[in-house]
């Protein structure tokens, strides 16, 4: 009698949908081992200091995104460490990084951080993946979950990038973390700039879980938006931008907030020269940000910078050509499918290429679309790969939905799951019924109707 060998799978990427993902394939008991270029788990949400879960995940009626997602909320909420508005719900970045690091740990994950994929092809029903330090990994599966579709193509799974037409992808941002915030002033000057829950405007929001009082702004205003644009009319400030994204209290440091006020422009994401460009340019905009924040906002006059993001945040990249392109229109018709592995309600949210505007579509409140299995799965390449994350397959429309960290997360749990159960079966992704994947998101507390 001979012992079948445990599968083992690749994931590249350590963000919201490699970590559900690896988790998620874990927990059905094949080996994962998780290739990620940052030393930080979290990807766009700690490394970029995205630090919010936006509400993809809650239609204002019902929470519609469940099983790894609302574990980590849970346990996040727990340790005092998210603010729950159910709505832009900010955590402390520090204590995601390490709650991620408990459960892939808990799980036997092997993580390799510090490390690029450069070459990746079919290997049998597997894949052969070389790392950037020549180690070469032969695995049963692989989720790409490297928000560049980076394994996908270098396997020969066609990608596209950008919007149709054009390829234009959305603008990046650098986001940072300030101190020195007086919320007494602040409170005082710009009374709407605390968050109440389920996005009731207070003079003043304490925290139900911490006690905290919860500092908080994001998007139009008419308090803020003039001062920006008379600010860039006398040459006082240059981000090409008609609004602030997000300020957001931190929970666990009252007075310190991360922001994303910022933009720049560029064709690939990919392109380090382009990307070390851009980056170059958004470091400016940091302080040309807080310089404005310290002469107009109400309780920032003493601000102080306490860092910037590992890395300036990306939106928009290469996605792969799958079985399904979920599509705006399909997003905006609140589509249900058959072989629905997430659902999301987050607003098609859309930075403008070129421009300073953002184009923003609201979902009606208690709806949601689904996002089938077919979209994760290439149309053609390896029989066990599969995409997570933004670089699905969809168009940039439906993509500046669910781009977000809830439905992220959701979409990387599904894939983790189908490319663990297809190897443990012996059969490719294209192989696996959609309703193998649906059967266990249910068990293990995915909501998908």
């Amino acid at each position: 009698m001979t012992n079948t060998p445990v599968p083992r799978i690749l994931v590249a990427g350590a963000g919201p949908a490699g970590f559900a993902a690896a988790l998620a394939a874990a927990r059905l008991g094949v080996r994962v081992v998780l290739v990620e270029p940052h030393p930080v788990l979290g990807g766009m949400g700690t490394a970029a200091l995205v630090n919010n879960f936006c509400n993809a995940y809650n239609d204002w009626t019902r929470f519609i995104i469940g099983g790894i997602f609302a574990e980590v909320r849970a346990a996040l909420i727990r340790r005092g460490a998210l603010y729950e508005t159910r709505c832009m719900e900010p955590y402390e970045p520090v204590a995601y990084d390490r709650l991620l690091g408990d459960l892939l740990d808990g799980a036997g994950v092997e993580r390799l951080h510090g490390r690029r994929i450069t070459a990746a092809a079919a290997d049998g029903a597997g894949l052969r993946v070389t790392l950037d330090d020549g180690m070469v990994l032969a695995v049963d599966g692989a989720v790409d979950a490297s928000g560049d579709a980076t394994v996908c193509r270098l396997a020969g799974v066609p990608a596209r990038l950008g919007r149709d037409g054009d390829g234009a992808v959305m603008p990046l941002t650098m986001c940072y973390r300030i101190a020195g915030i007086d919320l007494d002033a602040a409170k005082a000057g710009w009374p709407n700039s605390v968050d109440g829950r389920n996005g009731e405007q207070r003079p003043v929001y304490i925290d139900p879980n911490t006690g905290e009082r919860n500092f908080f702004h994001s998007g139009h205003s008419p308090f803020i938006d003039p001062m920006i644009v008379a600010d860039r009319s006398a040459g006082l400030l240059a981000i090409p931008r008609d609004h602030i994204a997000v300020i957001q209290g931190v929970p666990g440091c009252p007075g310190e907030a991360t922001v994303n006020y910022g933009r720049v422009f560029l064709k690939d994401p990919t392109d380090p020269a382009q990307l070390a460009a851009a980056t170059a340019e958004a470091e400016a905009q940091v302080h040309d940000g807080i310089a404005f924040f310290r002469r107009r906002l109400p309780g920032f006059a003493d601000i102080r910078l306490v860092g910037m993001a590992r890395q300036i945040g990306i939106r928009q990249s290469w996605q792969i050509e799958g079985l399904h392109r979920l599509t705006a229109d399909e997003c905006l018709a609140l589509t249900q499918f058959p072989d629905a592995i997430a659902q999301c309600c987050y607003m098609i949210d859309i930075h403008e290429p070129g421009s300073d505007k953002t184009t923003c579509k609201v979902l009606p409140k208690g709806t949601h679309f689904d996002i089938p299995w077919r979209s994760l799965v290439p149309a053609r390449g390896p029989e066990r790969l599969v995409a997570a994350g933004r670089c699905i397959s969809s168009d940039a429309g439906a993509m500046a939905s669910f781009r977000v960290q809830p439905s992220a997360m959701a979409i990387g749990e599904a894939a983790g799951v189908g490319v663990a159960l297809a190897a443990l079966r012996g059969i490719g992704v294209r192989d696996l019924p959609a309703a193998a994947v649906q059967d266990r998101l249910r068990a293990t507390g995915g909501i998908l109707e």
